[in-house]
């Protein structure tokens, strides 16, 4: 495989109500993941794949669609749950997380700062990233927004700040593409053609 790719995936929307770890898609949420899956089928259509998701529901359920079409067991990995921003009385959440994007330490109250989630995840993570520069598939990977962000700018040196947070759908996709050396040769944000893309 001259070139192979990694694709970094937010879960489709949500239900708000249940324990964070188990809320599935909603209405829209099922329609979007089924367009995106058809979507990720068609462009890797005869091509081997491994799919990896974040062990929350929503994550998993966004991807089962690809799955089953592909034959690729869903493999779960806690290095792509959500980080935990926490709460405070007197910031918002987008508070909370902008603060976050301008200073890596940054936390509140029960909350873990970039720095630590990355700390947190960084020897599984590299592990998942080891296998694929050494072998030949493309990787689809499930998570969430902040970890999304954080994935890309920390584990593969993109340029991604609150800004470009921000702009994160429900679901959303980046793509990455690597040559032969495992560097990156092209990276971009694709959502053409999912249905029903929810932005805040």
């Amino acid at each position: 495989m001259a070139q192979k790719n990694l694709y970094l995936i937010r879960h489709g929307k949500a239900a708000m109500d249940g324990f964070d770890r188990e809320r599935v898609l909603d209405s829209d949420g099922i329609i979007q993941a089924t367009s995106l899956c058809k979507k990720i089928k068609t462009q890797f259509k005869d091509q081997k794949i491994r799919i990896i998701s974040s062990p929350f529901k929503r994550a998993m359920q966004t991807i089962e669609k690809l799955s089953q079409d592909m034959s690729a067991d869903i493999e779960k990995s806690q290095s792509l749950e959500e980080i935990n921003i926490g709460k405070d009385q007197n910031l918002s959440k987008h508070q909370i997380i902008e603060k976050m994007w301008s200073d890596k330490n940054f936390k509140v109250q029960n909350g873990s700062s970039q720095s630590e989630h990355v700390d947190k995840i960084k020897d599984e993570f590299n592990k998942i990233l080891d296998d694929f520069y050494k072998n030949d598939y493309n990787l689809i990977l499930i998570s969430h927004g902040n970890s999304i962000g954080i994935i890309l700018k920390y584990f593969l040196d993109t340029e991604f700040t609150f800004n470009d947070w921000k702009k994160i759908s429900m679901p959303d996709m980046y793509c990455l593409s690597f040559n032969e050396e495992n560097k990156i040769i092209n990276f971009k944000r694709d959502i053409d053609g999912i249905e029903k893309i929810f932005t805040i």
